[in-house]
């Protein structure tokens, strides 16, 4: 992965996101990455795209 991931905010969207890194997270596009993060037990953002990547997402 070539792009810094960098700290977002928890009310950022899921759609921002999945458009910056290229991913599909399995939400809705007006989801909060704070949603997503609590609903995957997951503390960050890195955490969850890894996941994403591995295959083991939604």
């Amino acid at each position: 992965m070539s792009t810094k991931i960098r700290h977002k905010r928890g009310d950022t969207l899921v759609k921002t996101i999945e458009r910056k890194y290229g991913v599909d997270l399995g939400y809705r596009d007006d989801a909060e990455l704070h949603t997503a993060l609590r609903k995957e037990g997951l503390p960050s953002l890195s955490k969850l795209l890894k996941m994403t990547r591995a295959g083991g997402g939604r």
